[in-house]
């Protein structure tokens, strides 16, 4: 195998990419409430659409990478122009902190006009290096099965990755230390770079393929002569795949904006009502750490899970699996229901072992339902058509990160004086009812999910 390397220097990449792509959103909604003064529902709807818009970028990325520029050269423009962003947040945050009263719009003060900027740079950054990374995988590895199981160890990477940088920033950043946040994005940056250095230091030695051939020097472009392309009619059986993979991106649109919801407002749930210390441990557990539970846990379950639906006899339908998914979901948010109601009956120590029971079932959600809307579009979806469904899957995904972003404007904030309302209707004026609003939304999905199969 001429190859046979390339997959460790891709999941250090891998690691290095998900130790600065997560470590922002672990640390950036806390800049910008505390360090900046935005209010917490302002804050948590900037990051839902900086991450949407991440999603948007990939699909410019991929083009560009496709037609124009190849893998290789996008891979360092995405790193560069992401690590540029990283260091304009570490200058940001070098600045004075601005003596602003509590807002929720851009006052476009000097600090928040560098914010803007470096996320402009991080979001097409991070869009870039995610698809030029992904694009490399089906030209190093050209077998199938190779390819599928390099994207899962690939995940894992990004998982581990994302684990290293809530630990590091929990144990650099603290908590409420608004002079260390520029350490913490320099730290991100840092990522980056040795990124850069593992690249193209091994690009023309390791990632190669099986022919020995270097990977991304040109781009990818599949010429079909336009009348051949013409001629090319969907069948019967085609066209029901492509609506049923429609559907099921409706469903991943749902699944995904409460997924997200959690995973955005949990630190500032913990870092008011959560006992942060656990006997026998040394150290108190930052809101920061909390972000570390979830990738550990899909590292913990995955090979577990996977091994189980293969020992089983029975196939197990794809959309049971989906079904799974929700459930388990939904389980995690009615955990979070009790915790909500001792929150709101004024509990302010509770035990952070709840909140470690729910995040690792959260991770088997995200197990059960990713991986498989993925392999539905790859397997179903004609030929013809893949790339554009796996296009219109990343917008899915973008909407539904920009979507939880608006929903997650809902989390109860103490220092909000007008009581929010959904849809100018349903007052969100305690935990019981944001947490009661995910609960009924998965039980409709999953009866939906349920009659779709």
């Amino acid at each position: 195998m001429k190859n046979d390397k390339s997959l460790p220097i891709l999941f250090l990449m891998e690691v290095c990419e998900g130790f600065s792509f997560y470590g922002i959103g672990i640390i950036l909604t806390l800049f910008m409430v505390q360090f900046l003064n935005l209010n917490l529902s302002f804050a948590l709807l900037i990051y839902g659409v900086y991450n949407g818009l991440v999603y948007i970028t990939t699909l410019i990325g991929g083009h560009l990478c496709d037609n124009h520029i190849g893998s290789r050269k996008i891979i360092n423009i995405g790193s560069i122009i992401m690590a540029l962003g990283l260091f304009l947040l570490s200058y940001d945050a070098s600045l004075t902190s601005p003596l602003t009263q509590l807002h929720s719009t851009f006052l476009f003060n000097y600090p928040e006009i560098i914010l803007i900027i470096s996320l402009i740079f991080t979001i097409i950054g991070a869009g870039f290096l995610r698809i030029g990374i992904a694009s490399i995988v089906p030209e190093i590895f050209e077998i199938s099965d190779k390819v599928e199981s390099s994207f899962t160890m690939l995940n894992m990477a990004l998982n581990i990755g994302m684990i290293c940088a809530s630990l590091i920033l929990g144990i650099i950043v603290g908590e409420g230390n608004l002079n260390l946040y520029k350490y913490g994005f320099l730290i991100l940056a840092s990522g980056l770079v040795i990124l850069i250095v593992i690249y193209n230091l091994f690009r023309n030695k390791y990632l190669v393929n099986l022919k020995g051939e270097i990977v991304g020097l040109t781009p990818i472009v599949v010429n079909i002569p336009k009348k051949i392309n013409e001629n090319i009619k969907l069948t019967k059986i085609e066209k029901k795949h492509i609506k049923a993979i429609i559907i099921i991106q409706f469903i991943s649109l749902i699944f995904f904006i409460g997924f997200e919801v959690i995973d955005s407002t949990l630190m500032f749930f913990a870092k008011d009502y959560v006992l942060n210390s656990i006997t026998y441990l040394p150290f108190k557990v930052t809101p920061e750490m909390i972000k570390f539970i979830e990738p550990l846990g899909v590292i913990i379950f995955s090979p577990i899970i996977i091994s189980y639906f293969v020992s089983k006899k029975e196939n197990y339908n794809l959309v049971s699996k989906i079904i799974m998914g929700i459930i388990v979901l939904l389980i995690s948010y009615m955990i979070f229901f009790i915790l909500a109601i001792m929150a709101d009956n004024g509990v302010t120590n509770i035990s952070i072992i709840f909140i470690i029971i729910m995040e690792l079932i959260r991770s088997i959600s995200e197990i059960l339902v990713l991986p498989i809307i993925l392999s539905i579009v790859s397997k179903y979806a004609p030929k013809q058509y893949l790339s554009r469904l796996m296009g219109l899957f990343y917008c899915f995904l973008a909407g539904a990160y920009t979507l939880s972003g608006f929903m997650a404007s809902f989390f109860p904030d103490k220092n909000n004086i007008i009581i929010p309302k959904l849809f100018g209707i349903i007052p969100v004026a305690n935990f019981k009812t944001f947490s009661l609003i995910f609960i009924v939304m998965y039980l409709v999905l999953l009866i939906v999910t349920f009659v779709s199969k």
